[in-house]
């Protein structure tokens, strides 16, 4: 069994758990009350009940109409079953087999629930439902599906809550996709501190019928730096959910923040030191935070600190959460975690909890160490780490030191099969830099193993949907400018 590291005081005051909560809403000047929304998934609620929607089944849902499926989601909640949001470009044959592979019962069509034909098997009774099922990114291997159940979800917004001092009468901008649990957590927490939940207004004023008419249509889509620098200039928004990639972007749309903006929550990946720094000096307020969609969003989290220790520096655990890793002193190991906010499990037909699990604890891919104060570390995934002339090299943690480098302002570092070295790096980035001042930066301060050997600078990086960098995307443009047989030498 893994050994604990420090963790934060436990909670003085925790907050009230209830089912079935719900956020206000708001977009662009128009704003809806938790309780007009509450009543508006009622209606939801009794309309599934009606079409024979039971308890502890789950419902497919495109993410392509933000408004409704947050409604969708509350209904749900009330109505004892569980969201699973997927892509809006889905092919239809990956639908069938999301479907089937969790025994998903019912789709949402656009107007109406449709049953999918599919039911789970050998489900057990006493088994907790989830009340949202979410597909990982794939990033370590094929595509999981995480179930969280309500407890667990509060749990992680009751401790995000305390620690980023979110309150009643605050307002959350949320910019993330909502089939990720970055996007979905936001109203969670919002829920249960009484703050609003803003999505970026769309320009098209008409809405789909049902029961959410009369809400304006968000913009959908990817992240849109100049709409969202105008959402931040017009309204009070008090805390804000990015990604680094899209930071960069904002900054450009928005050099200095509104004064109404507390927290800029940052995750998804390593924050490089030259992108905070820009931030922090023009007054943006920073927080690191490092978690996954099977803990339902965070377990550390702290305002940014920059050093010159090697890794990325996140901060103090939850309350509650167990971190286990290497310490200051000992040889970096993957990491283990566990806390209340941890998935039940990953699905499967049988929906049974614990699936992925091993005595409570959950198994990262990722090389952490915990800090002399108990912050966590992270140095990259261990599924990623690739052989260089014998070597293993993160490209994670060569990010973080290439990002100090002039004239960079987003970067991602991918490698590519190399015929005598195993593999050999390519360094992709946006900003002044050109590929041969960053080659002459890096022929000065890097190992030769860890230097990279292709250079490629766009315009903007390609991104996923959750503005992560697209490394496949990356891999695919630089693989034209081929390799040789001393690139490595």
């Amino acid at each position: 069994m893994p050994q604990p590291g420090p963790t934060r005081p436990p909670l003085p005051t925790p907050l009230q758990r209830q089912a079935g909560v719900t956020s206000a809403l708001a977009i662009g000047h128009d704003r809806w009350s938790a309780a007009e929304l509450a009543a508006r998934a009622e209606v939801l609620s009794a309309g599934f009940s009606a079409q024979g929607l039971h308890a502890g089944q789950v419902v497919l849902r495109a993410a392509d109409d933000p408004v409704h499926l947050l409604l969708l989601q509350q209904a749900l909640v009330r109505t004892g079953a569980g969201l699973l949001p997927y892509p809006p470009d889905l092919a239809t044959a990956a639908l069938d087999a999301l479907a089937a592979s969790v025994g998903a019962e019912w789709r949402w069509t656009g107007d109406a629930l449709a049953a999918t034909g599919q039911a789970p098997s050998d489900v057990a009774q006493d088994a907790p439902a989830p009340a949202l099922l979410l597909c990982t990114s794939g990033s370590s291997g094929a595509p999981k599906v995480v179930m969280l159940t309500t407890g667990q979800l509060l749990a992680s917004a009751t401790r995000v809550n305390a620690v980023l001092d979110l309150r009643r009468g605050d307002e959350w901008l949320c910019v993330l996709p909502l089939h990720h649990v970055g996007g979905l957590a936001i109203g969670w927490r919002c829920a249960l501190a009484g703050a609003t939940l803003r999505l970026v207004a769309g320009d098209d004023p008409q809405v789909a019928p049902g029961p959410w008419q009369g809400l304006p249509a968000p913009a959908v889509g990817g992240f849109d730096a100049v709409r969202v620098a105008r959402t931040l200039a017009a309204h009070p928004v008090t805390h804000l959910s990015l990604v680094p990639a899209m930071l960069a972007r904002l900054l450009e749309a928005m050099p200095a923040p509104p004064a109404s903006l507390r927290v800029v929550l940052l995750g998804g990946q390593a924050l490089h030191p030259a992108l905070a720094r820009q931030a922090l000096a023009a007054g943006w307020p920073l927080y690191v935070s490092y978690g996954m969609t099977e803990t339902g969003s965070m377990v550390a989290v702290d305002p940014w600190r920059g050093d010159a220790a090697p890794g990325a520096r996140v901060g103090l655990p939850l309350p509650d959460v167990e971190l286990a890793c290497a310490g200051p002193e000992e040889p970096l190991r993957v990491l283990h975690l566990q806390g209340p906010m941890l998935m039940a499990g990953y699905a499967d037909r049988r929906r049974r909890p614990g699936h992925g699990l091993a005595g409570g604890w959950l198994r990262t891919a990722d090389l952490c160490r915990l800090d002399a104060d108990g912050a966590l570390r992270v140095f990259g995934r261990a599924d990623e780490l690739v052989v260089i002339g014998g070597e293993q090299v993160s490209p994670e943690a060569l990010e973080a030191r290439l990002a100090s480098a002039p004239g960079v302002r987003e970067l991602a570092v991918v490698a590519l099969p190399h015929p005598d070295w195993g593999a050999t790096l390519a360094a992709c980035w946006s900003g002044p830099a050109t590929p041969a001042t960053l080659d002459a930066w890096c022929r000065a301060k890097l190992p030769g193993r860890e230097r990279p050997r292709i250079f490629r600078r766009f315009d903007a990086l390609p991104l996923l949907a959750a503005g992560k960098p697209d490394r496949a995307a990356l891999r695919e443009a630089v693989a034209d400018q081929g390799v040789t047989a001393d690139d490595n030498g």
